[in-house]
Protein backbone atom coordinates (compact mmCIF):
# COMPACT_ATOMS: atom_id res chain seq x y z
CA UNK A 1 0.00 0.00 0.00
CA UNK A 2 1.35 3.59 -1.11
CA UNK A 3 1.95 5.86 2.16
CA UNK A 4 -0.41 8.63 1.31
CA UNK A 5 -0.49 11.47 4.03
CA UNK A 6 -4.25 11.70 5.87
CA UNK A 7 -4.21 15.20 6.17
CA UNK A 8 -7.18 17.02 4.44
CA UNK A 9 -6.54 18.51 0.89
CA UNK A 10 -2.75 17.04 1.36
CA UNK A 11 -1.74 15.23 -1.96
CA UNK A 12 1.92 13.97 -0.56
CA UNK A 13 2.48 10.65 -1.57
CA UNK A 14 5.84 8.10 -0.99
CA UNK A 15 7.17 8.36 -4.10
CA UNK A 16 9.97 9.90 -6.05
CA UNK A 17 8.69 13.36 -6.18
CA UNK A 18 7.94 13.08 -2.24
CA UNK A 19 12.04 12.00 -1.84
CA UNK A 20 13.08 14.67 -4.33
CA UNK A 21 11.29 17.55 -2.07
CA UNK A 22 12.56 15.81 0.85
CA UNK A 23 9.10 14.56 2.40
CA UNK A 24 9.14 12.18 5.34
CA UNK A 25 5.94 10.37 6.91
CA UNK A 26 5.27 9.47 9.64
CA UNK A 27 2.94 6.96 11.33
CA UNK A 28 0.95 7.81 14.47
CA UNK A 29 2.77 7.45 17.59
CA UNK A 30 1.84 4.95 19.82
CA UNK A 31 1.96 7.13 23.16
CA UNK A 32 -1.73 7.43 23.90
CA UNK A 33 -1.76 11.30 24.67
CA UNK A 34 0.44 12.41 21.84
CA UNK A 35 -1.48 10.20 19.39
CA UNK A 36 -4.75 12.21 21.06
CA UNK A 37 -2.75 15.54 19.98
CA UNK A 38 -2.26 14.71 16.47
CA UNK A 39 -5.85 13.25 15.98
CA UNK A 40 -7.02 16.59 17.23
CA UNK A 41 -5.02 18.67 15.31
CA UNK A 42 -5.80 17.43 11.96
CA UNK A 43 -9.72 17.72 12.65
CA UNK A 44 -11.15 14.90 10.44
CA UNK A 45 -14.57 14.27 12.00
CA UNK A 46 -15.32 10.54 12.60
CA UNK A 47 -12.52 9.85 12.15
CA UNK A 48 -9.59 8.01 13.64
CA UNK A 49 -6.31 6.58 12.08
CA UNK A 50 -5.15 3.22 12.05
CA UNK A 51 -2.00 0.78 10.85
CA UNK A 52 -1.90 2.37 7.46
CA UNK A 53 -2.65 6.00 7.68
CA UNK A 54 0.32 8.10 8.04
CA UNK A 55 1.11 12.23 8.35
CA UNK A 56 4.00 13.77 6.36
CA UNK A 57 6.63 16.21 7.14
CA UNK A 58 4.89 19.14 5.72
CA UNK A 59 2.87 19.70 8.67
CA UNK A 60 5.29 20.22 10.98
CA UNK A 61 7.62 23.53 11.49
CA UNK A 62 10.75 21.77 11.54
CA UNK A 63 9.98 18.74 9.76
CA UNK A 64 10.01 16.43 12.32
CA UNK A 65 8.04 15.79 15.76
CA UNK A 66 9.03 16.39 19.06
CA UNK A 67 8.50 14.35 22.12
CA UNK A 68 8.02 17.21 24.24
CA UNK A 69 4.15 18.28 24.97
CA UNK A 70 5.71 21.89 24.92
CA UNK A 71 7.85 21.71 21.70
CA UNK A 72 6.39 23.07 18.93
CA UNK A 73 7.12 20.52 16.98
CA UNK A 74 5.00 18.02 19.07
CA UNK A 75 2.08 17.89 16.91
CA UNK A 76 1.19 18.95 13.02
CA UNK A 77 0.25 22.72 12.56
CA UNK A 78 0.76 23.36 9.13
CA UNK A 79 -2.24 22.67 7.23
CA UNK A 80 -2.70 24.38 3.45
CA UNK A 81 -6.69 24.62 3.89
CA UNK A 82 -6.10 27.11 6.64
CA UNK A 83 -6.05 30.61 5.66
CA UNK A 84 -2.49 31.45 6.64
CA UNK A 85 0.78 29.61 8.01
CA UNK A 86 -0.23 29.73 12.25
CA UNK A 87 1.95 32.70 13.84
CA UNK A 88 4.05 31.83 16.83
CA UNK A 89 0.96 33.34 19.07
CA UNK A 90 -1.50 30.60 17.73
CA UNK A 91 1.31 27.93 18.48
CA UNK A 92 2.48 28.59 21.44
CA UNK A 93 -1.66 28.95 22.90
CA UNK A 94 -1.68 25.26 21.36
CA UNK A 95 1.32 24.22 23.36
CA UNK A 96 -0.79 26.16 26.37
CA UNK A 97 -3.59 23.94 25.42
CA UNK A 98 -1.57 21.18 25.49
CA UNK A 99 0.02 21.63 28.70
CA UNK A 100 -3.48 22.68 30.32
CA UNK A 101 -4.67 18.62 28.94
CA UNK A 102 -1.85 16.80 29.92
CA UNK A 103 -2.28 18.71 33.44
CA UNK A 104 -5.84 17.56 33.36
CA UNK A 105 -5.02 13.54 32.63
CA UNK A 106 -2.52 13.56 35.21
CA UNK A 107 -5.28 14.90 37.89
CA UNK A 108 -7.38 12.36 36.87
CA UNK A 109 -5.00 9.98 36.89
CA UNK A 110 -3.90 11.05 40.55
CA UNK A 111 -7.79 10.96 41.69
CA UNK A 112 -8.24 7.38 40.02
CA UNK A 113 -4.93 6.60 42.28
CA UNK A 114 -5.93 7.98 45.23
CA UNK A 115 -9.77 6.17 44.89
CA UNK A 116 -7.88 2.61 44.23
CA UNK A 117 -5.71 3.19 47.16
CA UNK A 118 -8.63 3.51 49.17
CA UNK A 119 -10.54 0.84 47.66
CA UNK A 120 -7.08 -1.57 48.77
CA UNK A 121 -7.10 0.17 52.23
CA UNK A 122 -10.56 -0.95 52.94
CA UNK A 123 -10.43 -4.38 51.53
CA UNK A 124 -7.12 -5.05 53.50
CA UNK A 125 -9.60 -4.12 56.25
CA UNK A 126 -12.30 -6.29 55.09
CA UNK A 127 -9.45 -9.55 54.88
CA UNK A 128 -8.89 -9.20 57.91
CA UNK A 129 -11.46 -8.81 59.88
CA UNK A 130 -14.27 -11.88 60.86
CA UNK A 131 -16.59 -9.21 62.11
CA UNK A 132 -19.91 -9.06 60.66
CA UNK A 133 -20.62 -5.57 60.58
CA UNK A 134 -17.28 -4.85 58.99
CA UNK A 135 -17.73 -6.83 55.98
CA UNK A 136 -21.52 -5.56 55.47
CA UNK A 137 -19.58 -1.76 55.43
CA UNK A 138 -17.57 -3.41 53.02
CA UNK A 139 -20.21 -4.65 50.80
CA UNK A 140 -22.09 -1.52 50.97
CA UNK A 141 -18.64 0.57 49.85
CA UNK A 142 -17.56 -1.35 47.00
CA UNK A 143 -20.00 0.14 43.58
CA UNK A 144 -22.29 -2.07 42.10
CA UNK A 145 -21.93 -0.34 38.66
CA UNK A 146 -18.70 2.18 37.59
CA UNK A 147 -18.80 4.94 34.80
CA UNK A 148 -16.01 5.55 32.23
CA UNK A 149 -14.60 8.20 34.75
CA UNK A 150 -14.76 6.61 37.87
CA UNK A 151 -11.97 4.37 38.74
CA UNK A 152 -12.62 0.68 38.29
CA UNK A 153 -12.23 -2.14 40.71
CA UNK A 154 -9.76 -4.82 40.39
CA UNK A 155 -11.01 -7.72 38.91
CA UNK A 156 -9.23 -9.91 41.84
CA UNK A 157 -11.10 -7.97 44.26
CA UNK A 158 -14.44 -8.27 42.56
CA UNK A 159 -13.72 -12.24 42.55
CA UNK A 160 -12.91 -12.03 46.26
CA UNK A 161 -15.52 -10.50 47.35
CA UNK A 162 -17.53 -12.89 45.51
CA UNK A 163 -16.45 -15.84 46.69
CA UNK A 164 -16.44 -14.40 50.32
CA UNK A 165 -20.32 -14.00 49.72
CA UNK A 166 -20.68 -17.17 48.74
CA UNK A 167 -18.52 -18.68 51.50
CA UNK A 168 -21.40 -16.89 53.85
CA UNK A 169 -24.32 -18.27 51.73
CA UNK A 170 -23.11 -21.55 52.09
CA UNK A 171 -22.24 -21.10 55.73
CA UNK A 172 -25.84 -19.88 56.79
CA UNK A 173 -27.10 -23.13 54.71
CA UNK A 174 -25.09 -25.36 56.69
CA UNK A 175 -26.03 -23.67 60.12
CA UNK A 176 -29.69 -24.34 58.76
CA UNK A 177 -29.24 -28.12 58.21
CA UNK A 178 -27.00 -29.17 60.82
CA UNK A 179 -28.54 -30.18 64.25
CA UNK A 180 -28.35 -28.40 67.84
CA UNK A 181 -30.33 -27.87 70.54
CA UNK A 182 -31.34 -24.33 68.88
CA UNK A 183 -33.80 -26.44 66.62
CA UNK A 184 -35.98 -28.05 69.38
CA UNK A 185 -35.70 -24.53 71.88
CA UNK A 186 -38.95 -23.64 73.11
CA UNK A 187 -40.70 -25.78 70.65
CA UNK A 188 -42.70 -28.84 71.92
CA UNK A 189 -43.40 -29.93 68.76
CA UNK A 190 -39.91 -30.29 67.10
CA UNK A 191 -39.19 -31.59 70.98
CA UNK A 192 -41.38 -34.62 70.67
CA UNK A 193 -40.26 -35.00 66.59
CA UNK A 194 -36.75 -35.42 67.51
CA UNK A 195 -36.69 -36.64 71.16
CA UNK A 196 -39.66 -37.98 71.29
CA UNK A 197 -40.05 -35.93 75.45
CA UNK A 198 -43.63 -34.35 75.12
CA UNK A 199 -41.93 -30.63 75.64
CA UNK A 200 -38.69 -29.11 75.64
CA UNK A 201 -39.09 -28.72 79.33
CA UNK A 202 -38.94 -32.16 80.41
CA UNK A 203 -35.84 -32.58 78.00
CA UNK A 204 -33.90 -29.81 79.40
CA UNK A 205 -34.94 -31.77 83.12
CA UNK A 206 -33.32 -34.69 81.60
CA UNK A 207 -30.59 -33.24 80.28
CA UNK A 208 -29.58 -31.72 83.92
CA UNK A 209 -30.36 -34.81 85.75
CA UNK A 210 -28.28 -36.87 83.35
CA UNK A 211 -25.52 -34.40 83.03
CA UNK A 212 -23.69 -34.76 87.03
CA UNK A 213 -24.74 -38.75 86.78
CA UNK A 214 -22.62 -38.97 82.82
CA UNK A 215 -19.50 -36.95 83.65
CA UNK A 216 -19.10 -39.71 86.45
CA UNK A 217 -19.51 -42.64 84.23
CA UNK A 218 -16.28 -45.17 83.67
CA UNK A 219 -16.70 -46.77 80.08
CA UNK A 220 -15.51 -50.79 79.51
CA UNK A 221 -12.48 -50.17 77.66
CA UNK A 222 -10.39 -53.89 78.41
CA UNK A 223 -9.09 -55.43 81.60
CA UNK A 224 -5.33 -53.52 81.53
CA UNK A 225 -6.73 -49.85 81.13
CA UNK A 226 -9.82 -50.35 83.69
CA UNK A 227 -9.41 -48.96 86.91
CA UNK A 228 -8.99 -51.29 90.16
CA UNK A 229 -11.31 -49.73 91.80
CA UNK A 230 -14.31 -50.68 88.96
CA UNK A 231 -13.04 -54.27 89.16
CA UNK A 232 -13.15 -54.61 92.87
CA UNK A 233 -16.60 -52.86 93.10
CA UNK A 234 -17.45 -55.37 90.03
CA UNK A 235 -16.40 -58.68 92.14
CA UNK A 236 -17.86 -57.41 95.22
CA UNK A 237 -20.84 -57.09 93.53
CA UNK A 238 -20.73 -60.50 92.14
CA UNK A 239 -19.72 -62.12 95.27
CA UNK A 240 -22.97 -60.43 96.87
CA UNK A 241 -25.38 -62.02 94.28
Amino acid sequence: MVKTCCVYKCNNQYNAAAKVKGVSFFRFPKDQRKRRAWIKAINRRDWLPNDHSWICSEHFIDGWHGEEPTDNNYAPTIFAYKSATPSASQIERESRHRCRDISKEQLDKATQDQQREQLNKSFSLFAHSDYCTQEQEWEEAVPTTTSADDCEPDPLLVENIALRREVKQLKEELRKHKWSVEKISDNDSATKFYTGLPTFAVFVWLFQYLESKSSRMTYWTGESSTPSGDKSRSYSSKQIL
